[in-house]
């Protein structure tokens, strides 16, 4: 796939993204009742769909079946206006239907708008509302995750490139009390909350737990620092920190991404958890890639002339880094981040196609939508559930390859 190509395609992609409610919604964009005009179907984009309208007429729907109700011309003045795709992604029908619709096909006991264009999958689902749901899915998992990626990678890549296992000093109270502080933050982050985090029904408690934890550290990081103005314990020690962030890196690397992503989300997730927690794992696994491009230019960066130059007049290491050299050894992520991205597209799809991810991901993601009972039993049978995700998520990996090939040339 050439580079035009790719941006085109990513641009559709986005554009499915920011205009998903107004492509595919099961709720008319414009209706009037009682001789009021109301906007239902636009309602969703900055307020959960769940809320209740503060109106009669609207919120019958919802006590009503809210599937049918939205879509009975009967309960408008005139006929409204629907979305291109009059469904919401993972929608269900209350009345059961008794197989797979084939693209075309058009829902029973409505009206002729409502077709579903790319057929639904075994719960009634319509593919095409999935496949524009599924597309700001994939652009936010691959993008957020590969964001944490990229401040994870790019501070401890930076670090471990620039100073090396011989340039970077640290008073002796400061990281002495640095280390006392991991066994009594671990204590009181984790051991002291450990039932709160058993009976927990969110994930919310273990990002609380991983708050106190930094934060404890953070207090003796302070007060290690404090400790550093005595002279026995403001020895400088040098820490041999590229060694120490290298074989982390080789850690990483080494384990399989999605079986501990897995066992994370297993351990992690409880009943009302979203896809947040799924980017964070993805996004807390993929940084070495990152780490290991910005290290390779700043060991390079760092003996060239002008900060060779910029050290001998004296300024401050932190001052050449992030003025200087850090600036100069930027362009290599553009390329860390390409492929990041396509790989964390494709680890979310992976995950949600295992039924990772919670159960806001069913019906609206496009790995999810493979998983349908009928397209693993008989995918010739029910091809049109499987070949349109499987192949938006085949030309969106290529895409972003194609784009991390461009930036590897320049």
């Amino acid at each position: 796939m050439s580079k035009k190509a790719s941006l085109w395609f990513l641009g559709f992609l986005l554009f499915l993204a920011v205009f998903r409610d107004i492509i595919a919604n099961g709720r008319p964009l414009y209706c009037r009742i009682g001789g009021t005009a109301y906007w239902p179907g636009l309602r969703t984009i900055l307020v959960d769909p769940k809320l209740r309208f503060g109106n009669i007429a609207l919120d019958g729907f919802a006590e009503k079946s809210e599937y049918e109700a939205w879509k009975d011309y009967a309960n408008y003045d005139v006929p409204p206006i629907f979305a291109p795709i009059p469904f919401s992604a993972g929608e269900l029908s209350t009345r059961q239907l008794s197989g797979l619709l084939p693209p075309g096909a058009i829902q029973p006991g409505l009206a002729p708008r409502f077709k579903h264009w790319l057929g639904t999958d075994a719960d009634g689902r319509d593919i095409a509302a999935t496949l524009v749901s599924g597309a700001r899915v994939a652009l936010l998992s691959g993008s957020v995750a590969m964001g944490m990626a990229l401040l994870i990678g790019l501070t401890l890549g930076t670090i471990a490139g620039y100073f090396g296992d011989e340039r970077l000093r640290v008073r002796r109270g400061r990281i002495w009390l640095t280390l006392l502080g991991i066994p009594v933050a671990f204590f009181y982050a984790f051991i002291l909350r450990q039932y709160e985090i058993s009976v927990a029904e969110t994930s919310m408690v273990w990002w609380n737990s991983f708050g106190v934890f930094w934060v404890i550290i953070l207090i003796f990081n302070i007060l290690g620092r404090a400790l550093g103005q005595w002279s026995f314990f403001s020895k400088p020690i040098v820490l041999p920190v590229d060694l120490v962030i290298m074989r982390m890196a080789e850690v990483f690397n080494a384990l399989p991404k999605i079986i501990v992503i897995i066992s994370l989300s297993v351990l992690l997730q409880r009943q009302n958890d979203s896809i947040w927690l799924l980017i964070a794992l993805i996004g807390g696994m993929s940084w070495t890639g990152v780490a290991r491009f910005v290290r390779a230019e700043l060991l390079k960066v760092r003996e060239l002339d002008f900060v060779t130059a910029a050290r001998g007049l004296g300024l401050p290491n932190w001052r050449i880094l992030i003025r200087h050299a850090l600036p100069n050894a930027i362009r290599p992520v553009l390329v860390a981040l390409a492929f990041g991205v396509a790989g964390a597209v494709l680890l979310e799809a992976s995950l949600s196609f295992l039924g990772f991810g919670g159960d806001g991901l069913k019906g609206i993601s496009w790995g999810s939508l493979m998983a349908r009972d009928n397209a693993q039993t008989n995918p010739v049978k029910s091809w049109w559930v499987m070949l349109p995700p499987g192949l938006i998520i085949s030309f969106t990996v290529l895409a972003f390859n194609a784009l991390g090939e461009e930036f590897s040339k320049k």
